[in-house]
Formats: C-alpha cells, sequence, structure tokens
C-alpha cells in the first residue's frame, strides 16, 4: 500500500500546527495545539510526540514520513537547535532531530520553520512561479525563509534569513541578545507589548489594527512605527537580494491591507529605485498552515517522493 501522506509539523513559541500532508501540498486533519514552550524542556516534545501519535491513526495506513519547523538556528547535517531561540526559553543549544528519533521511534527532517512557510509559499502558495522569493512570517516573532532556484538557502550553519534580529534603531531589548533589533517591535508579541504599555487593553495584535482603523491614535502611531521600521527591513532585504516576490504571513499578516498597504509604501520608501518596482509584496495564501505544508514537502522529498 503506498503512502497517501506525509506528516507535517510546525512548532512555535505559542502553539504547535500539523496535518497530514499529500504529495501535492493539500492538508488533512489539521491540528493546532498548545506548544507549552514555557513549561518546561520537554513539553514541547511532549506535545509533539502527541500530535504524531493523532496523525498516525489519522492516516489509516502506511505514511511517507515526518519532516519539523522549529523557530531558530538548525543546523542542516543533524538537525540539531543551534544556540538559544528566544520563543522557547528551556531550549539551547538541542539535538533535536536525536531527540524526537528517540521518543518517536522513526526517523524525521528538521528545518527552521520560517524556511519551511518559505518553501511552501514558493512550491504552491502566493510566490508560485518566482525565481527568488522571500517569506516573513509576523507572528509571536518575525521569521524570514529565502528560496533561490526552488531551493532553501540556509546559509554557511543553517542561519540565513534572521531578519527580525537585523539591528535597526529597535528602541526595546530582545532576548536574542542584539542590541536594537526589529523584533520587539515589529513582531506580534512586541506590537501587543507596545500596545498595553501605551494604556491600551489588547489581547492581540488583531486588536491593535482594529483600534487603529477605529482612530485611536495610540494604535495608530504604533502601526505607523511598526510598519515602516518592517519594511525598511524588507526594503533592506530586497537591496540585498532582489527577490521577485514578498510573501507576509504569520498571524498578524490576517490584517490584511490593514498591513500590507502602509507596508508596501515603506518598502518604496526605502528600496533602491532600481529594484522596489520590480517586487511584489503580497499576502500569504497559504495561511497559519504554510509550516505544515512545507514540513510535509520536504517529508516527501526524504522519502524520495517530492
Amino acid at each position: 500500500m503506498q503512502p497517501r501522506y506525509a506528516i507535517g509539523l510546525d512548532l512555535g513559541g505559542t502553539d504547535v500546527k500539523a496535518g497530514l500532508v499529500s504529495g501535492r501540498g493539500e492538508v488533512t486533519h489539521f491540528l493546532r495545539l498548545p506548544s507549552r514552550a514555557g513549561e518546561h524542556a520537554d513539553a514541547p516534545l511532549e506535545v509533539i510526540a502527541g500530535a504524531v501519535a493523532d496523525l498516525r491513526r489519522a492516516a489509516a495506513g502506511p505514511f511517507a514520513g515526518i519532516g519539523l519547523g522549529c523557530p531558530g538556528v538548525i543546523d542542516p547535517a543533524s538537525g540539531a537547535l543551534v544556540g538559544r531561540t528566544p520563543h522557547l526559553p528551556h531550549w539551547g543549544s538541542l539535538p533535536l532531530r536525536a531527540l524526537l528519533m528517540e521518543r518517536l521511534g522513526m526517523s524525521l527532517v528538521v528545518e527552521n520553520d520560517a524556511n519551511l512557510a518559505a518553501l511552501a509559499e514558493h512550491r504552491v502558495g502566493a510566490a508560485r512561479g518566482a525565481r527568488i522569493s522571500l517569506t516573513i512570517t509576523v507572528g509571536t516573532g518575525i521569521g524570514c525563509g529565502v528560496i533561490v532556484d526552488g531551493r532553501v538557502l540556509r546559509g554557511a550553519h543553517g542561519g540565513a534569513g534572521e531578519l527580525g534580529h537585523v539591528p535597526m534603531d529597535g528602541r526595546f531589548p530582545c532576548r536574542c541578545g542584539v542590541p536594537g533589533c526589529v523584533e520587539p517591535e515589529c513582531s506580534g508579541s512586541g506590537i501587543v507589548a507596545r500596545a498595553r504599555e501605551a494604556g491600551l487593553v489588547v489581547p492581540d495584535a488583531g486588536a491593535v489594527f482594529t483600534a487603529a482603523a477605529a482612530g485611536d491614535p495610540r494604535a495608530t502611531r504604533l502601526i505607523e512605527r511598526m510598519t515602516d521600521r518592517l519594511g525598511a527591513l524588507i526594503a533592506a532585504a530586497v537591496n540585498l537580494l532582489d527577490p521577485e516576490v514578498i510573501v507576509i504571513g504569520g498571524g498578524v499578516s490576517n490584517a490584511g491591507e490593514a498591513l500590507l498597504t502602509p507596508l508596501r509604501a515603506a518598502v518604496a520608501r526605502y528600496a533602491l529605485a532600481s529594484l522596489r518596482d520590480g517586487v511584489r509584496v503580497v499576502g500569504a495564501a497559504l495561511g497559519e498552515r504554510a509550516g505544515v505544508v512545507g514540513a510535509g514537502l520536504v517529508a516527501w522529498e526524504a522519502a524520495g517522493d517530492g
């Protein structure tokens, strides 16, 4: 019996998203579970193991393999987490792939989460047909994956695309340790923190956009600052890499044109004139499932069927 699915997993600081992924990138049995990353080091591993067990039962037959996306720098050869990532506070350098293979009793592919979202958008989503594309995920943090000629650009040590931690006159400290990095102002968690400091009672980033749309001057100033800094950051990537498409994903992208319109204007302000007219800034097509799709696709590739 030939496998119909691979298992794709997307680990974040807040949630684990998972699903069965066909060879064409279609997702079924999609799950969203609390990642429990703030509890202790084993907690996210327990959640991942539980999700895999649920999906194995749902597959009702053989599956092609398992792919996992994780924040931070992932060593391409070993699947280990290199150093720390601020969104998984109990993890330092960690042999992640080896630990999960021992726990699950089977092999798997481990890759940076933003790289997998970028791969999915490039193969079957909003960047389909482009030669060079970037997918920037704006959620709990800021992730970035770079695709060149259909392949993930990983860098010499697996760390290419750490755009959220570029120092750019940031006003607030980040747990990453880089002074002046933009993530504390431009991420979903960052804008919520800044809004609460300004006296707004907001549960999430979407509520800040809602308050701005209703005319709240505090929310309006925060959105203006966020989109200006994020646009400058994206323009730096445009000037460096000359992509055809910039895809904006992650939970904050649910704000739609309230985010994308000022973001495009900021990119146009800061990018070189010779490059800015050749790049499109678009919303993600795959939404919250992009990382799961990408994880499933690399699992299919590892099985020799991608």
